[in-house]
């Protein structure tokens, strides 16, 4: 029998166990360990065991399964999807991530840590897991990968003050608060939503009396409260976040402990009831909980109840529902529960034996990867967008002087489902964005609606921008207008236009072959099999070390999937939306174009298959390929009429680029060459030559997705370069540019899967960008090759990639225009400098 039943008799969940932080509310019926009655995990240090133990409805509870782990267990916490459990440990200092299988714990990695993390917790994103070290006064970040697993090495490694007991991150996921029972100070840090860093705010600590012990931090769940047991004062400590500034200051303490009484006692775990109307704090040696009633408006605490618990409590958890509170003795070995009446006092219910030293508790949340959300009128704003992810990240593209595409997709979760998609989720979505990292006075575009029509892809357009001018945006999405959740920040900078004279560094990339990458031989790789279990779940490497470049743009020249690897053909939409869906769901490349917009080109692969033209009615059809294009990436306004995908762009004074079309308006490849045959077709030729004659700007660069100097394969006829394809065309071009007189001109181009600078016999250079990935690359065609494109040997090439390797280029162009080649671990290859010449 499945918990949905149960659900329609409970009615809707609140769930207030995030690992520790901000309580968020979500109502759906529960998969996994989150079954008909709530659960939660126990560790049980001296046994070397995590127990999974059942809590029904009238709070009894029973251990249904124990797993043994490597080390004494300690602190633990739930991802918001309930699937992936992360438990801290001791002989080994150690993070291991469980796979919740039904009512099982299956080990899936284990990271090494400085020490026994004191507390695990998750940011609002979901992206990265913090943990506090007591004993050697230190923080880290990991980044959560794909299907939960943890980065190998932590994102950042920070020495704090001794004894750090705890972290909390506030709702916003923009900051970050450690408490530290000595020196008697809360640490305060900044959390940066694209690297996960920590950097401390101003200022850098709040400052407690002596003898206080600030221990674990809980926040209000629907206000700017928080609260703290202080260990050594036996208090529970309320304080006001201010969230401009992220900073706490203290308002009210008071005694945990009965009045009068005199003997020892330590505060240890606090937490908000999900309502937000109770906190209850655990008092050591004195073995009791205290509950306080908060006020609504002010957040000051009044004392309610005392009730007498298990020896030493360490640990307790308050279920998702906020009906059970569940406390752990550390001296008797047992857990009890008890039942949460409406005014927040507790029942005793029941008394479970879990075994020597249970240190932590947590309840599982209710899963955000279940079963479609309860509707109803009920329902809190919060609660269903927990469901609703941005599965693919949020990306801007076409960014002029003055305007700029966003755009993103909602669906179900972050992680692929058992057909190998990402799917869609119905909802709403708008952009807010400002010149402000702070979203001050900050900007909306209207409301639209996720529709499987659109593939749930919502995009926007922003006009009226400051040219050169760095701007912030975030998505706004949620189930309906009125109940929504902010996107991480995201950002771009506008085009200078022709007045800008700052330099520009961007990157040019091509050929990412998901299937090559993931599957190997399998999927029939030619190039060394370098990625890892850990790039797999990541992405393809490349999109790391093209972000600590920190280009201002990325053009992706075609080849960006790949519909026709024989391990998997597309042919059907949603076949060929899949293969997107895929690729775009990896988190580096997330991480790569929240900060980085993007230029985008199509060639054969992400356009039909193999060498294409519009010829035969072999799957996918010539205009499907062109719709889908259109529909997946950020290239035109949704409402465009017949919008085109070759333009150029005005970067600053000293450079213009120009992106060209290979696959519209093509002839048959297998067209006799001459003059009437055609990659460019008339209009576009006539457009590119004309555009080229009015620039007046210094460097002259042409993105093409296919080569125009090659060298190139001889068997080869779909592109400018060869012999039997489209040469007269490329020929009368490169005459045109010498009879004209267009100094400066450069050739940049996608679809060879190796790197490569050639020089024309006119003079014009061109860099080959190469594969993405490893997988992907191969060696080169050299110049008086017999089997090249140019057996006579008449191309000059100063370089060709010496071994196959994925990479990408990058330009960096100002008065003087330098190109480099890197591998797809940021190792440069090659460099060409072209210094500037007289006149334009």
């Amino acid at each position: 029998m499945t918990s949905t039943l149960c659900l329609k008799q409970r009615g809707l969940f609140r769930f207030a166990i995030r690992c520790g932080i901000a309580v968020i509310l979500f109502a759906s019926s529960v998969t996994a360990i989150c079954a008909a009655d709530q659960r939660l995990v126990v560790s049980i240090s001296d046994l070397h065991q995590l127990g999974v133990v059942n809590v029904d409805d009238d709070g009894q509870l029973e251990v249904v399964s124990r797993t043994k782990i490597q080390g004494k267990p300690g602190s633990s916490c739930f991802d918001s999807t309930a699937r992936n459990l992360y438990v801290s440990s001791a002989n080994p200092n150690a993070v291991t991530v469980f796979r919740v299988q039904n009512e099982m714990l299956q080990p899936l990695q284990s990271v090494s840590v400085p020490a026994k993390p004191s507390y695990l917790t998750i940011d609002p994103s979901g992206r990265f897991l913090l943990a506090s070290y007591f004993t050697t006064g230190q923080v880290s970040v990991h980044r959560i990968v794909g299907e939960g697993r943890l980065s190998n090495e932590p994102v950042q490694l920070l020495s704090v003050d001794e004894r750090a007991h705890g972290v909390a991150v506030e709702p916003s996921g923009k900051f970050v608060f450690v408490p530290h029972t000595r020196p008697n100070v809360i640490s305060q840090f900044r959390l940066d939503s694209h690297s996960g860093r920590l950097s401390p705010n101003t200022p850098a600590k709040l400052r407690r009396a002596e003898n206080t012990g600030p221990r674990h931090l809980w926040f209000h769940p629907h206000a700017r409260f928080v609260y703290g047991s202080d260990e050594q004062a036996s208090r529970i400590s309320m304080y006001v976040m201010d969230t401009e500034t992220g900073t706490l200051s203290h308002q009210q303490s008071v005694s945990s402990l009965p009045e009068g009484y005199k003997g020892k006692a330590t505060t240890s775990h606090v937490e908000v009831h999900p309502s937000g109307k109770f906190a209850y704090i655990a008092n050591r040696v004195h073995n009791s909980v205290a509950v306080f009633d908060i006020d609504q408006a002010t957040g000051l605490l009044t004392l309610r109840q005392h009730i007498d618990t298990e020896s030493m409590p360490r640990s307790f958890a308050v279920s998702p529902d906020g009906r059970t509170l569940v406390a752990a003795g550390q001296r008797s070995g047992n857990l009890v529960s008890y039942k949460i009446a409406d005014d927040g006092q507790l029942t005793k219910a029941a008394t479970v034996a879990a075994g020597a030293l249970p240190w932590w508790v947590t309840f599982a949340p209710q899963s955000t990867a279940a079963d479609p959300v309860v509707e109803t009128a009920t329902v809190d704003p919060v609660v269903r967008n927990r469901r609703l992810s941005l599965g693919q990240g949020t990306i801007a593209g076409e960014v002029s002087d003055v305007s700029a595409l966003l755009q993103t997709r909602l669906t179900q979760g972050t992680e692929l489902d058992e057909t190998g998609d990402l799917p869609g989720a119905a909802g709403v979505v708008c952009f807010q964005w400002s010149e402000h990292q702070g979203f001050d006075d900050a900007k909306r575009t209207r409301f639209q609606t996720a529709t499987p029509e659109r593939d749930f892809i919502v995009r926007a357009e922003l006009d009226g921008l400051r040219p050169g001018t760095r701007y912030y945006y975030r998505a706004v999405y949620g189930a309906t207008e009125s109940e929504t959740s902010m996107g991480p920040t995201c950002s771009f900078r506008t085009l200078q236009g022709a007045a800008g004279s700052r330099p520009v560094k961007f990157i040019v990339g091509s050929c990412m072959n998901y299937i090559k990458f993931m599957h190997g031989r399998a999927g029939n790789a030619g190039g060394p099999l370098t990625a890892t279990a850990e790039d797999k779940r990541l992405g393809f490497p490349a999109f790391a070390s093209m972000q600590s470049l920190q280009p201002e743009f990325f053009v992706g020249t075609g080849d960006i999937v790949y519909y026709d690897n024989p391990f998997r053909v597309a042919k059907t939409v949603e076949e060929l939306r899949r293969c997107w869906h895929e690729q775009f769901r990896f988190p580096r490349m997330i991480d790569f174009f929240q900060n980085v917009p993007a230029y985008w080109s199509k060639d054969d692969h992400d356009f039909r298959y193999n060498d294409s033209d519009n010829e035969s009615a072999k799957l996918p059809l010539p205009q499907t390929g062109i719709n889908l294009f259109h529909e997946q990436l950020p290239i035109a306004p949704v409402d465009a009429d017949q919008p085109r995908t070759y333009r150029t762009l005005r970067v600053n004074r000293d450079v213009q680029i120009w992106l060209t079309e290979g696959r519209d308006f093509r002839s048959p490849n297998d067209a006799e060459d001459g003059p009437n045959k055609t990659m460019w077709g008339d209009e576009q030729r006539a457009w590119l030559k004309s555009t080229l004659q009015a620039s007046d700007a210094k460097w002259k660069l042409i993105i093409s997705p296919t080569p125009m100097v090659g060298p190139d394969d001889a068997y080869k006829k779909d592109n400018h370069a060869s012999l039997s394809g489209f040469r007269h065309e490329a020929d009368a071009f490169f005459d045109w540019v010498k009879q004209n007189q267009i100094a400066q001109l450069f050739l940049i181009c996608g679809d060879r899967h190796w790197q490569y600078h050639s020089i024309h016999p006119s003079g014009v250079n061109e860099f080959a960008c190469g594969a993405l990935n490893d997988e992907n690359a191969r060696m080169g065609v050299s110049p008086g090759a017999d089997y090249g494109t140019d057996p006579k040997g008449v191309i000059d090439q100063p370089y060709t990639s010496p071994e196959p390797s994925g990479g990408f280029l990058q330009v960096e162009v100002g008065e003087t225009l330098e190109v480099r080649f890197f591998d797809d671990q940021a190792r440069q290859l090659y460099h060409a400098r072209f210094p500037a010449a007289v006149g334009r």
